[in-house]
């Protein structure tokens, strides 16, 4: 776990400032326990409100960097 990470908006859970395809990977990473997140990352990382962060918020923030969503 990383307490420094400060995530800036939804679904930016490395601190970048921005949503990419490396939040989605590093979520995945998280979903099998390879990353640990803070609490801020975890909610900036559940994007439907289950409090759970994994492949569903990947594949909605990969979805969204494509254009088939609209927001996340």
């Amino acid at each position: 776990m990383n307490p420094m990470i400060e995530p800036k908006m939804r679904g930016d859970v490395n601190g970048d400032g921005k949503v990419s395809a490396s939040d989605a990977a590093s979520i995945l990473r998280a979903a099998v326990r390879l990353e640990l997140y803070n609490e801020k990352q975890i909610e900036a990382g559940d994007l439907n409100g289950d409090g759970v962060v994994g492949a569903v918020e990947a594949s909605r923030i990969l979805r969204y960097l494509v254009r088939l969503e609209d927001e996340l």
